[in-house]
């Protein structure tokens, strides 16, 4: 009788969870990529203004990216049976409001960042 051997377990854990409230999401053939990104304004010692930008970028198969979405799909759905539908912050539609209005003066598109970083 064959013995069924135990393979060791490593676990890496991120002891630094990010709080993501901004995203860009791009895609290759092979597979899709995620850079969760979190943007505080921040003040130096010295009191003058910054931002901090932290990163997790998360690389996923096309397939992986896919059960993803079904499963963030499905959890939004029961949050909001649970907890009512899930709007849009005012100071977001407001942000957009003037983003939109000085969109208007510049004549085009706003430029979005296309780079992983």
């Amino acid at each position: 009788m064959e013995q069924k051997k135990e393979m060791p377990l490593i676990q890496n854990l991120d002891n630094y969870p990010l709080l993501s409230n901004h995203h860009t999401i791009v895609h290759h053939p092979d597979k899709f990529i995620i850079d969760f990104k979190g943007l505080y304004p921040q003040f130096t010692p010295d009191n003058q203004p910054q931002m901090v930008v932290t990163h997790k970028v998360v690389v996923l198969e096309p397939y992986a990216a896919k059960e993803f979405v079904e499963g963030l799909s499905k959890n939004i759905k029961k949050y909001e049976e649970k907890f009512g539908k899930i709007k849009e912050p005012d100071a977001i539609k407001k942000a957009k409001k003037e983003q939109k209005k000085a969109g208007k003066k510049k004549k085009g598109k706003p430029v979005r960042p296309s780079y992983m970083g």
